[in-house]
Parts: structure tokens; C-alpha cells; sequence
């Protein structure tokens, strides 16, 4: 019968994000986290292919408690340190690409920037403009990495 190591010998589940010369650990989500994000993902995936979507949007308290949830402990480091909120969103972003995804999605989010929205989620969204003030800005960025990411794919 094969031994199986303890999974805790090899297997990190936290996720390093560097910020102003520091490094923040981003934890392991729970499960519920992991479960919601998966759904938000799948939701953010109908929506930039075109289909009906049965999720309500966020507004800027839901993506702030987003925010909160994927980055964990590290969302109160972050405040305590006053990084400023266009990288906690940043940050924010990147973790929910990693729970909901990979690794290597959420790195090729991260190394993107702060950039303008991609033109193909711009085009297609009535999500207010990086300009604007409400939180959700960024949505549009989500599906058009999220549709991407799934593009290569087959069920």
C-alpha cells in the first residue's frame, strides 16, 4: 500500500505578495471562501460570454467584504500599514484569482498592473469606468481574465 507524506511537509497553501518592499502571506482560504469565489468566478465567466447571469453585482461594501475575505489577516496588516486602497484592491483582486483559479492566473493579473480596463470587457459593460468612483471598477478586468483563462478549456 503506498505511504502517503504528511501534506504539511511539502504542500504551501498561502499565497506571498510583495507590496512597497514588503511581503504580505496571504492565508489559505476556508472553505466557504473558496466555494463563493468559485461561483463569483463561474458567474464573472457567464457574464463576459454573453449568458444570463443569476448573481446580484457587487456594490463597493460587498467588494470591500470580498476584499476582506480573500486576503485574510493580511487585509488588516495592509490597513495598519496605510497601503493605499488602489493596491489593497490590487491585492484583492489577485487573491480571489488565486482561490477561485491558480497561481498562475492571479500572477499574470498581478504583473499586469494597474492598467485600464481590457477593451473587450470595456466594450461589452456597463461597470463603471476606472475613472469613476465606485469600488467595482475593476469587473470588468475580472471577466475579461476569467474568460480568457477559460477560453483554452473544455468541460
Amino acid at each position: 500500500m503506498a505511504q502517503f507524506r504528511d501534506l504539511d511537509e511539502f504542500f504551501d497553501d498561502s499565497l506571498s505578495l510583495p507590496i512597497g518592499g514588503k511581503t504580505y502571506r496571504i492565508p489559505p482560504a476556508d472553505a466557504e471562501t473558496g466555494l463563493f469565489c468559485q461561483r463569483l468566478m463561474a458567474a464573472g465567466i457567464d457574464a463576459a460570454n454573453g449568458r444570463e447571469v443569476d448573481a446580484a453585482n457587487l456594490d463597493d461594501d460587498g467588494e470591500t467584504d470580498l476584499y476582506r475575505r480573500v486576503l485574510g489577516t493580511a487585509y488588516a496588516e495592509m490597513i495598519a500599514d496605510k497601503v493605499t486602497w488602489p493596491r489593497i484592491k490590487h491585492a484583492g483582486v489577485t487573491a480571489f484569482l488565486w482561490i477561485a483559479g491558480d497561481a498562475d492566473t492571479a500572477a499574470k493579473y498581478w504583473d499586469a498592473g494597474p492598467e485600464e480596463e481590457a477593451p473587450e470587457a470595456g466594450a461589452a459593460s456597463s461597470t463603471p469606468s476606472r475613472g469613476s468612483t465606485s469600488g467595482t471598477s475593476r469587473t470588468p478586468r475580472i471577466k475579461a481574465v476569467t474568460a480568457k483563462r477559460s477560453a483554452g478549456k473544455t468541460s
